[in-house]
């Protein structure tokens, strides 16, 4: 744990028992996989075509997740906040290259991970096994919740979930991104945002 602040394990507190209730000798034994790392801005945690290994916890700043497409454009498939965990869990399970990017938003503080590490502490530690499987069942809600969005949710509708969802965060995101996000141009964004202002 050579090198761990005290916001460092304040944020992977945070992280997991935001998950589920585990003790401080459990706690530790995963603090004792992390291992500091920085990031600037715009420098990629994980790229398309490499193997994803690694899980990380959100000390400061903030993670992207994104698809791109064969026209160059980006799909934002997740923002990941301070506290939140990230690693494209589909990759990790997948023995085949990530399809998935995860850049750095802004300059980022990352508590990383092992992802096979994990596993093996998940295996032999019953509490790592239950915050295991209660972070599978919170991602499957999750992408539940965004599945909807997409597909049964207007433009407005699913602007107005975004911001529900990620407080202050347009302000620490270019609006292509958020564009991205919603499933919408930025044009349209631009229209939303004018609708919302003159209503506000």
């Amino acid at each position: 744990m050579t090198g761990l602040t005290p916001e460092d394990r304040r944020r992977f507190r945070e992280a997991m028992t935001g998950i589920a209730p585990i003790g401080d000798r459990e706690l530790g034994r995963g603090l004792a996989l992390a291992t500091p790392r920085h990031l600037p801005k715009g420098s990629h945690l994980l790229r398309a075509g490499a193997r994803a290994t690694e899980l990380a916890v959100v000390v400061r700043g903030l993670l992207r997740e994104y698809f791109l497409l064969r026209d160059g454009s980006e799909r934002t498939k997740a923002f990941v906040l301070e506290g939140g965990v990230s690693g494209s869990l589909a990759d990790l399970l997948s023995p085949t290259p990530s399809r998935a990017f995860i850049v750095a938003g802004e300059p980022v503080r990352l508590l990383v991970m092992p992802y096979d590490s994990m596993q093996a502490l998940g295996r032999a530690s019953p509490p790592w096994a239950e915050l295991g499987r209660a972070g599978l069942e919170r991602l499957l809600l999750q992408k539940a919740e965004r599945e909807w969005e997409l597909l049964g949710l207007d433009a407005e509708q699913r602007y107005a979930a975004f911001r529900a969802r990620y407080p202050s965060l347009e302000a620490r995101v270019l609006g292509k991104h958020v564009a991205s996000y919603l499933g919408i141009t930025p044009v349209h964004l631009s229209r939303l945002r004018r609708r919302r202002a003159r209503t506000a």
